[in-house]
């Protein structure tokens, strides 16, 4: 897990630099380098859940890719200062006052809820004879 939060923000900066080296003026790299971990973190939380709950991967891709669409759904239904969104209007300086501020404590508390119930559920299957945390 560590792994791929680790690469959320080397690969989105990547984006950013490919993005810069091609004549796209992209603003405010910081804030959605920070926002991008954040929905990743909340991703790869959401994968580790899935993936401790079904132990058989066709099922643990099946009903992650189903959580996916779900999850954008809804976060896409926030308009207009939904975090996909949030993301593009800071990238082009029209995001208005500092409103990503909150959104982003937003995402990363919601992650860190996540985050306490992966280590929660890992400890508590572990304990079954199963995955360890």
């Amino acid at each position: 897990m560590a792994a791929c939060e680790i690469l959320v923000p080397v690969q989105a900066g990547a984006w950013l630099l490919l993005l810069g080296f091609n004549g796209i003026a992209v603003d405010n790299a910081a804030a959605i380098l920070l926002h991008a971990s954040a929905g990743g973190l909340f991703l790869i939380l959401l994968g580790a859940l899935v993936a401790l709950h079904y132990r058989e991967r066709t099922s643990a891709q099946f009903i992650f890719s189903t959580a996916l669409v779900v999850v954008f759904l809804l976060v896409m239904a926030i308009p207009p200062y939904n975090p996909l969104n949030l993301m593009v209007r800071l990238a082009v300086d029209t995001a208005g006052p500092p409103v990503h501020w909150p959104i982003l404590a937003l995402v990363a508390g919601v992650a860190a809820l996540l985050g306490w119930a992966v280590t929660a559920y890992a400890r508590r299957v572990g304990g079954e004879g199963g995955v360890t945390a």
